[in-house]
């Protein structure tokens, strides 16, 4: 259980505080970083590889976060399964079989 300190939570606010200006640019320099690193690796990936084995044309760096955009939509949409296939699914509760009513007969 966690007790409630005032003086603990200032201390967490004002080494937060000291820290703020050099986090910021920091965060905002590395986020660059990686949106331009991204880019360029799958560009380079897709030249070294299938332009190599396939004949394929060379892509840009935003043909690439093209790609990588639209693998986001195609592979990690809709994760979830639509179907209850665990303990509780096959037990039957919910409007299937076994669902009881209010008065407690079967429905």
């Amino acid at each position: 259980m966690h007790v409630y300190d005032p003086a603990v939570r200032e201390e967490r606010r004002r080494r937060f505080l000291t820290h703020l200006p050099w986090m910021l640019p920091t965060a905002l320099i590395l986020g660059t970083a990686l949106f331009f690193g991204l880019g360029k690796l799958v560009a380079w990936l897709w030249l070294v590889t299938l332009v190599d084995l396939f004949g394929i044309k060379p892509i840009s760096f935003w043909q690439a976060w093209g790609l990588i955009l639209l693998s986001q939509i195609l592979f990690k949409a809709n994760l979830r399964p639509t179907t209850r296939t665990g303990y509780w699914g096959r037990r039957g509760f919910g409007a299937g079989a076994g669902a009881m009513g209010p008065e407690g007969e079967r429905l």
